[in-house]
């Protein structure tokens, strides 16, 4: 991209991300016009306080403490998977690499089933920081399983790494199904909740994953440079002053942990960090230094509409996940028909 064009480019980022915010959180089963949604969003801020001094509280009650934790929680996720999606792409130098492909979703998912067997009869507060907790450390310690699986001597071959995950997700899923049969009395809870959704966040949830993402984030553009020679080959980026070994470990890490960590409040969200980024390469290239930033932002706007459309499209709200993976199984197939990946 040239770099006259960076600034508008995210500046009408900005202004989708804050367009589908605003517009998500007025629909509902009780709608509010946008302008009220404004009102009340900004009474929040000092000085502004009585910008909504007219308006009902039960409808403050619904946009502040309903909805628009729902909305955070959806624009940080996604803002997590696109820049995790990203960031692996660029690694592992294939553009059809998703972060789960490699355990994430999996393991994520047999933690909080672990969870729930281990905390029957437990009362809330100590059950859910334990599901949580348990879901996140599974999907974090799949990835590095299928790490240590793929190594070789010292080097860790980045084809070996991918295989391993895409079997480890394999094993890990067939675990799951496996401990919900024989060790779930009423397993539709689970599969709901394990089919992603976002419906019931809260803001102490999105106080736990927003800082995640932001400081990964920020931490992967940092990285920038080492992906874009990453792109030329690992001989090449050595060959460049990139400690191979070490960037390769902390970019997994550093992608592995945005976009687990949504996995214990939302669910298995598949084919965001797939999709986002070949969005976005078409407008900024493959400069990972651009492209990262500007699919942390896209991204947290597309899974925020898809959200809207999972609970307002009938009158029964459709879990996150089908709606995603309806649309990547769909994404798939036309970038391996069509060959339309760039960088």
């Amino acid at each position: 991209m040239i770099r006259r064009r960076i600034g508008p480019f995210f500046a009408v980022l900005l202004i989708v991300l804050a367009a589908s915010v605003l517009v998500s959180v007025s629909i509902g089963s009780v709608s509010v016009p946008l302008w009220d949604v404004v009102r009340i969003l900004i009474s929040g801020l000092p000085g502004m306080e009585g910008a909504a001094s007219e308006i009902g509280m039960p409808y403050r009650r619904i946009i502040l403490d309903v909805r628009l934790p729902v909305v955070m929680m959806a624009m940080f996720v996604g803002a997590g998977l696109s820049s995790s999606g990203a960031s692996m792409q660029g690694l592992f130098k294939n553009p059809l690499v998703d972060p789960f492909i490699i355990g994430i979703s999996a393991g994520g998912a047999l933690g909080y089933v672990v969870g729930i067997i281990a905390t029957v009869g437990a009362p809330y507060y100590i059950a859910n920081p334990v599901r949580i907790v348990l879901s996140f450390l599974f999907s974090v310690g799949a990835v590095f399983l299928a790490y240590n699986i793929a190594r070789k001597g010292s080097r860790v071959p980045l084809t070996h790494l991918l295989l391993a995950g895409v079997a480890l997700s394999a094993s890990l899923t067939a675990a799951t199904q496996l401990l919900v049969y024989l060790s779930i009395e009423d397993p539709v809870p689970v599969i709901f909740s394990l089919m992603g959704s976002a419906s019931n966040s809260r803001w102490w949830e999105v106080g736990v994953v927003a800082p995640v993402v932001l400081v990964g984030t920020v931490l992967l553009m940092a990285f920038g440079r080492d992906l874009n020679a990453f792109s030329a080959g690992e001989e090449t980026a050595r060959s460049l002053g990139v400690n191979v070994e070490r960037s390769k470990v902390l970019v997994l890490l550093l992608a592995s942990l945005i976009s687990a960590i949504g996995v214990p409040f939302v669910g298995m969200v598949g084919f965001v960090g797939l999709m986002v980024p070949h969005m976005i390469r078409r407008f900024t290239g493959p400069d990972q230094r651009v492209l990262l930033p500007a699919c942390a932002i896209f991204g947290g706007a597309f899974l925020v509409l898809c959200d809207l459309f999972s609970r307002s499209v009938i009158d029964v709200t459709i879990p996150l996940g089908i709606v995603t993976g309806l649309l990547g199984g769909g994404f798939f197939i036309y970038l391996l028909k069509g060959r339309r990946w760039r960088g």
